[in-house]
């Protein structure tokens, strides 16, 4: 039997929140410029809710199946992720045509074909943020041929491959190339490793002793693991120059991934907890659920180049949040209802393949509290 991943939706508002906030705190008379920093852990945290996500689907479908049908794949995430961006190119294109904004051709073109993440000088602030969705897709392209190739085990080596030598290339870039100091490399090599580690997640979970221990390590220290990420992330924005930002590129990073990961894990085992049923709450999977289109859309309103009325805080919000329901309901949703038709769809379903699983400590039904003991959940 397989179910909706629960928290999955709260964990992206949480994400793009996160990416809302760092973009307003860049803002003048800001009231939230604490909040500057912090937009690359937004994104790290939807990079490893997809490598998580899509290995878990791509095992289920094995495990359903007795195999991985790469064009199902490519066509369920072409529908996915393709139209919405369209559209919303379509309208930047057009309002630079019209001179309203000005966005270059050629970077419209970088847009299209998913390729913005290899040239960051000079970029418009109204694709920018398309080189994390560029990142994405060079990772649906690759994965599927990786698990379909060599199988999980390869997958779980090649993922730790990336995991351990993504910092490296990183670390190499900045000490190599000019401009380089300006912003962490965004080519697919040199991101990779929070998509990874999101993926190795997911093999892990095939392993009953891995299960146990990821789950036992997040079930103390869940709000302390939390603010440790955090501050991980405020301390590598914080420092951009010398060994400090090296370490941080590589040790920091890695950490901050695992971080992640762990509270994912949690979060999504544990669904009935207080922070679960925050997760879960109708507001939290709402924005959860439109989070993509706002990922889209909340660049043109939180431009903090533009002095006009549109981008002013509170209006640039609700203009970002209206542009991206919009997008949501009549973009992703009908698009969404074609490819069910045609039995493209997937959902967000859990491996139904024995899950390990930590049975807190809870009270019985005579107020007794039972020993917590390692479970397998079937």
């Amino acid at each position: 039997m397989t179910s909706r991943i629960p928290s999955l939706d709260g964990l992206r508002a949480i994400a793009i929140l996160i990416v809302c906030l760092s973009h307003v705190g860049a803002m003048k008379n800001t009231p939230f410029p604490h909040f500057v920093g912090l937009g690359n852990l937004g994104v790290r945290v939807f990079f490893v809710i997809s490598g998580m996500l899509i290995t878990r689907l791509l095992m289920e479908e094995r495990r359903r199946t007795g195999s991985i049908s790469l064009k199902r794949f490519y066509i369920r995430r072409t529908l996915r992720i393709f139209p919405a961006l369209w559209v919303y190119i379509a309208v930047i294109a057009g309002l630079s045509f019209v001179g309203i904004i000005s966005v270059p051709r050629i970077q419209i073109l970088r847009s299209l074909t998913y390729t913005v993440n290899y040239y960051q000088m000079g970029r418009s602030w109204y694709i920018g943020h398309i080189w994390s969705l560029s990142v994405e897709e060079q990772f649906y392209l690759l994965w599927p041929l990786v698990l379909v190739l060599g199988g999980w085990r390869a997958g779980r080596r090649i993922a730790i491959v990336a995991i351990v030598l993504a910092p490296l290339l990183r670390v190499a870039a900045l000490l190599t190339l000019p401009g380089a100091h300006e912003g962490n490399p965004e080519w697919f090599p040199t991101a990779c490793d929070a998509i990874a580690t999101g993926c190795l997640l997911a093999l892990l979970s095939k392993n009953r002793r891995w299960q146990v221990t990821i789950q036992s390590m997040t079930a103390p220290w869940l709000l302390v693991l939390t603010f440790v990420v955090v501050a991980l992330d405020s301390l590598h924005y914080r420092f951009d120059h010398g060994i400090s930002i090296l370490l941080l590129d590589s040790i920091g990073l890695l950490l901050i991934n695992f971080g992640i990961a762990l509270i994912v894990e949690r979060v999504t085992t544990y669904p009935e907890d207080c922070i679960g049923r925050l997760l879960n709450s109708r507001p939290m999977t709402w924005l959860g659920s439109i989070s993509y289109s706002l990922y889209l859309w909340q660049m043109p309103f939180l431009n903090h180049q533009d002095s006009g009325w549109i981008t002013r805080l509170p209006i640039n919000l609700i203009a970002a949040l209206l542009a991206a329901a919009a997008s949501f309901y009549f973009v992703e949703t009908p698009i969404l209802s074609v490819r069910k038709r045609f039995g493209w769809g997937e959902g967000e379903s859990v491996p139904s393949t024995s899950q390990v699983r930590i049975i807190p400590l809870t009270p019985n039904s005579q107020g007794h509290v039972s020993s917590g003991h390692s479970q397998v959940v079937r």
